[in-house]
């Protein structure tokens, strides 16, 4: 490489191949971003990058990577955005234990990388002033062993956080509702257990736009939920903790959340009533509650959730009417299957009468009583008129006489 002017090198989304060690970037010492995403390269992440002390933006996501993030990439000090996804790199304590040290970094994307390895807790990270430019903390898909650590808490300007699909045990703590920047956090799929802490309906991110709003363009694009973006701004804001074992009510604090966008609560082991207070979300698109033990009906102030496209409460115990009106008539019988004791227009089965209450009963005899009454009032007064007429008649005939 004899660019040595060369300061952006884009080749993601294409075909290329072949072993990444081979390639020496040292001659590139002006270069700012690399991103070699979407190929299918193959061997170590090439320690002559570490010469290119100008690197901002790093991208080697969705190719067949292995081995260890090199010890050598720490003095990028302006390294600010790194994605490794999709590859086969392992020691991720070690890996943070490097990048900790790279003080500018505020996008890490390392998710589906370490297989089966535990948790970096604190004792694995001896500086925990680190990190402290960190947005977005990608760690989904690893398969990592341990329980949510607290230095993630230490993270003040920490955005997103996607910890989903590993084996993390243990509850939710509490302090994530006290992370002042947090508007994303999706912990789907581990083996969570206990109460959704009521103190994530704290989260200053999504309760008020007056939160720290630097939400600039990003160096490189990244995939979240299959979805490009360029700016961290147009992220959906969401809480994701489907398919854990989380049990207890459903908080009614996360009806202050008003900015956000999308909650998934499926496939837990949730009791009670669906709190009314989730119809204070007036900018959520996506509600999942399937799959738990929800028993009472479906409020119905939440038809004022106008901007809601995916609606769904499959798979529990619920009962009464379905609303009607809003957003709940455009959702499918998909979304309130498996609930025996709902009715409505969607599930095509009639709601019962309501029954009658006991002061309707003697109503009832009223009338009953009414119908003896008007023959017997009618019979007598028609007997009383053949009286007067007879009596009269007889006058006259004496009168005459």
């Amino acid at each position: 490489m004899n660019c040595t002017s060369l300061k952006t090198l884009l080749l993601r989304n294409n075909h290329l191949g072949g072993e990444i060690t081979s390639l020496d970037f040292s001659p590139l010492r002006k270069l700012e971003a690399i991103d070699f995403g979407n190929n299918t390269f193959v061997g170590n992440i090439p320690v002559s990058l570490c010469s290119c002390r100008s690197l901002t933006a790093v991208r080697f996501a969705y190719n067949q990577l292995t081995g260890e993030i090199p010890a050598c990439m720490a003095g990028l000090k302006s390294l600010s955005h790194l994605s490794l996804s999709d590859s086969f790199l392992s020691n991720v304590v070690g890996a943070l234990q490097i990048l900790i040290r790279c003080d500018n970094l505020s996008v890490l994307f390392p998710s589906r990388c370490f297989n089966d390895e535990p948790v970096p807790n604190d004792e694995h990270l001896l500086n925990l002033n680190g990190f402290q430019n960190l947005q977005i903390l990608g760690l989904g898909g690893c398969k990592l062993k341990g329980e949510v650590p607290s230095w993630i808490g230490k993270l003040k300007k920490l955005k997103v956080l996607n910890l989903s699909y590993n084996q993390i045990t243990g509850t939710i703590p509490k302090w994530l509702g006290s992370m002042p920047s947090l508007f994303v956090l999706n912990i789907t799929g581990n083996h969570l257990t206990g109460e959704l802490p009521h103190e994530i309906g704290n989260l200053k991110a999504l309760v008020s736009d007056d939160t720290d709003s630097n939400l600039s363009n990003l160096a490189l694009p990244f995939l979240f939920d299959s979805l490009q973006y360029n700016r961290l701004f147009n992220v959906p804001r969401g809480i994701k903790v489907g398919n854990n074992s989380l049990s207890g009510n459903i908080p009614a604090e996360l009806g202050n959340l008003r900015l956000l966008g999308e909650l998934d609560l499926n496939d837990n082991d949730f009791v009670g009533s669906i709190p009314s207070e989730l119809s204070h979300l007036v900018n959520l698109e996506k509600l999942g509650m399937s799959g738990n033990h929800l028993t009472g009906e479906i409020p119905e102030s939440l038809k004022k959730l106008h901007f809601l496209s995916s609606f769904t409460v499959a798979n529990n115990d619920l009962e009464g009417e379905i609303p009607q009106g809003g957003q709940f008539d455009t959702f499918t019988n998909t979304s309130f299957e498996g609930n025996h004791k709902l009715c409505g227009f969607v599930q095509q089965k009639i709601c019962p009468p309501a029954s009658s209450g006991g002061q309707d009963e003697p109503e009832e005899e009223e009338s009953a009583t009414s119908l003896y009454t008007i023959p017997f009032g009618l019979g007598y007064s028609v007997g009383f008129f053949v009286v007067c007429i007879s009596l009269i008649f007889r006058s006259s005939l004496k009168w005459f006489n």
